[in-house]
């Protein structure tokens, strides 16, 4: 009995150990699992991430190495070995220890950067490169997003640069010299504070001022008022002048200034283009600094970095250093008196003159280099590409009277040979000769308003077209877009039409009567945007054009109480046009308020394959074919085949068309902006009939993106107003003349919250 009960006994103890055993498996998996995902990550807080690790070395271009991203989150020692391995660099040449470090153990993200470091350095990658900025500021409210990666702005001492915003520079880093590694305009990692002394170029000083016991510099550096700490070294203390100057800076503040006033010398800037500037004085243009900044000191301060600004002025202060401008003081008390307009030739096809022919009503002279000729009135001049006066430069041509006239015959205007005022200058180039005329800005009114308003219009409505063509010219002054050829604007409808009309005493009485008046908001003067006609609503700019929304230039409802407007729904909007919706319309009476084109299909299909090719060069972004996958991409086509359907996808609250889908046998097109929409449904073989019956025709773009479609066997476009839609409605304006409203009034109904000021005194008269 007992033997049995032995056996019995031992096979109880056998089932056991197998247990016991089995335990200790797991216990050893769970706890293998536990010291990877938990013990590591507890005792290396600060490990590097691996996608993180990965991103990075992506950049490095090493083609056969593996990315990884197993349990656990941390890049590995045994990672960074596979790495170096398939870089073909040896151990010995990085500068982290990789020999007997078992693989597992996770690297710390300063053993990460240290070894990416040096396998930038072995690698001699030309496309990546380390250098130490002073970080002025994070923008993370203005992200943008490229091929679904989100990126914040960083402004640095070395401009602005982009970096993904998941893996972001942190705030503290603001006001710090930091050492940042880069590719082409990205920045791609943060090596932390540099110890490094940087240099800001070409920065205005304006005041050394104690605030809780320590000195502060504020100067100002790439259009931006800035605030750095001072050190003791610097020597530098409330008595310091403003002075252009190049600083010194390092993570314990300012060590130095370098004064760059002697170095200043007086020039007029002729012309800004591609990156150089022509200046008097100089044979060759000079190079345009990357650092180049332009700060007005009389008057009323300001900074910028627009070359453009320079336009006009007869003497600037430059700084130039090898042959290339850094900086420019403005020391003249108005801001660019004389504004410079760009010519166009007969029919505002371009601006480059085959020959230009000027005489004068008085006497007149041509100076060009050292020589200046008199000339009789009436006496006619003709120059081309090959005239001895632009063989070394320009040609100025003035009356010898302040009342005299420069009439340019070999150009046609709608009221024949325009006449000029001011100064005609001539300079040529292998195109042929262009013509600036510049002139003060008021008098360059003079002819403005009659050629963008009809004079036989109220005074009260003439005195608010002035208010705006003046806001307009301001604006342009400030612009670089017609800097190539030495001039703020032009004098088509690319600017405003300049001298299209000849001047008339009621234009000049209504110029003259608003001297100097230009509307603001937040104290600067406004984009004062104008059209022909309303349909009873005006637009936010940002719904025509795109860019940021002025809070000045909204959707309203055009009549006396100015309500916001909301039209987006497709019925309310069918409902406005057909006049079912909305009353007491201001403009209620004018032919444009509404209008309707009637198509054939076939006439339509016509119409857009003619207009398609060109409106995609045009705006390759805001024509968009449909794909297999019904996905709209960029392609260039000439053709949807035959015409299916047209429909209204997007309004703005004004109701105007911001996308619409065109539908074709051969292709679907999405159309995006009023500009297209207007351009591709082009009315030209077809009549435009206004509601009080009378007809147009012959236009290449429909009046307005106010419309609806209706479409069966013909297809009709139903739609009011004339023009873009944003601003101040030129017959809008008459008509509240008529009702007794003043200029003033006129004003502060287009453009909401907006206040009237000098633009002289703004300008630092």
């Amino acid at each position: 009995m007992k033997k049995k009960n032995k056996n019995i006994e031992k096979k109880r103890k056998k089932p056991i150990w197998l247990i016991v055993i089995l335990l200790l498996a797991v216990v050893g998996v769970v706890g293998g699992v536990l010291i990877k995902t938990v013990f590591y990550e507890k005792m290396g807080e600060g490990t590097m991430p691996n996608p993180e690790a990965n991103r990075l070395i992506s950049y490095l271009g090493i083609n056969d190495y593996r990315y990884t991203d197993k349990l656990g989150s941390s890049f590995t020692f045994g990672a960074a070995k596979e790495l170096v391995k398939k870089a073909g660099v040896s151990y010995e040449k990085v500068d982290i220890t990789l020999k007997n470090v078992p693989g597992f153990i996770p690297m710390t993200r300063k053993q990460f950067e240290t070894l990416y470091d040096s396998m930038v350095k072995n690698l001699e990658l030309d496309r990546l490169s380390c250098q130490s900025f002073y970080i002025y500021d994070i923008d993370s409210a203005n992200d943008k997003e490229i091929d679904g990666i989100v990126y914040e702005v960083v402004s640095t001492s070395n401009g602005d640069y982009y970096m993904e915003k998941d893996y972001g520079l942190d705030s503290a880093y603001i006001g710090k010299i930091v050492r940042l590694y880069l590719s082409n305009n990205e920045i791609i990692l943060c090596m932390g504070e540099s110890e490094e002394e940087i240099a800001i170029h070409n920065a205005y000083a304006a005041k050394v001022a104690k605030e809780e016991k320590e000195l502060w510099l504020y100067a100002y550096v790439d259009g931006e008022s800035r605030k750095f700490p001072l050190t003791k070294e610097a020597g530098i203390d409330e008595a310091q002048g403003a002075c252009l100057c190049d600083i010194a800076i390092t993570n314990k503040g300012v060590t130095g200034i370098t004064d760059l006033t002697g170095a200043l010398v007086e020039a007029k800037v002729n012309a800004v283009s591609d990156g150089t500037v022509t200046v008097d004085g100089y044979e060759e243009p000079l190079y345009l600094s990357d650092a180049f900044n332009v700060y007005k000191i009389n008057g009323a301060f300001k900074a910028t970095r627009s070359a453009g600004t320079l336009i006009g002025y007869d003497k600037v202060s430059l700084y130039i250093k090898d042959n290339s401008v850094e900086a420019a003081l403005i020391t003249e008390d108005i801001y660019a008196k004389n504004i410079r307009v760009l010519i166009s030739n007969s029919g505002y096809t371009d601006y480059y003159h085959k020959e230009v022919v000027v005489t004068s009503d008085t006497d007149f002279t041509v100076s060009y280099g050292d020589t200046v000729t008199e000339y009789p009135a009436g006496e006619k001049l003709r120059f081309s590409t090959g005239s001895e006066e632009l063989k070394s430069g320009s040609a100025k041509i003035v009356s010898k009277t302040e009342d005299g006239r420069i009439t340019i015959s070999s150009i046609e205007r709608q009221s024949g040979k325009p006449a000029y005022r001011g100064t005609i200058e001539l300079t040529k180039n292998d195109k042929g000769v262009v013509i600036v005329n510049e002139l003060p800005v008021e008098e360059y009114l003079y002819g403005v308003l009659p050629s963008e308003m009809p004079v036989s219009y109220e005074p009260e409505a003439l005195k608010a077209q002035a208010i705006c063509a003046r806001a307009y010219a301001c604006r342009q002054m400030e612009s670089d877009a017609y800097a190539a050829y030495g001039a703020h604007l032009d004098d088509s409808v690319s600017s405003q039409v300049y001298n299209n009309v000849a001047e008339d005493e009621r234009a000049v009485f209504a110029v003259d009567d608003t001297y100097g008046v230009v509307p603001c908001y937040d104290n600067q003067v406004i984009e004062a945007f104008f059209f022909s006609t309303s349909c009873g609503a005006t637009s936010n700019n940002s719904a025509v054009w795109g860019g940021n929304q002025e809070p000045y230039l909204l959707d309203t409802m055009e009549t006396e109480l100015n309500d916001i407007a909301s039209l987006s729904n497709e019925d309310s909007f069918r409902a406005f046009i057909d006049g079912n919706l909305g009353a007491d319309f201001i403009e209620a009476g004018e032919p444009f308020f509404r209008w309707s084109v009637t198509f054939t299909k076939e006439q339509l299909t016509e119409t857009i394959n003619a207009h398609l090719y060109e409106r995609i060069q045009a705006m390759p972004e805001n024509l968009l074919s449909m794909d297999a996958q019904g996905e709209y991409i960029k392609k260039d086509i000439n053709s949807i085949g035959e015409l299916e359907n047209i429909e209204v996808t997007q309004r703005g609250d004004s109701g105007i068309i911001e996308e619409m889908v065109i539908t074709g046998t051969a292709e679907t097109i999405l159309v995006k902006g009023q500009t297209n929409a207007r351009s591709l449904l082009s009315p030209e073989n077809v009549t435009i009939t206004k509601q009080d019956g009378s007809t147009v025709e012959g236009w290449t773009s429909l009046p307005s993106a106010y419309f609806y479609v209706d479409a069966g066997n013909e297809i009709t476009l139903k739609g009011g107003g004339f023009g873009h839609g944003v601003g101040l409605s030129q017959n809008g304006a008459n008509d509240m003349a008529k009702l007794g409203y003043r200029a003033s009034d006129i004003i502060t109904h287009y453009y909401t919250a907006v206040e009237l000021k000098d633009m002289y005194e703004l300008l630092g008269k």
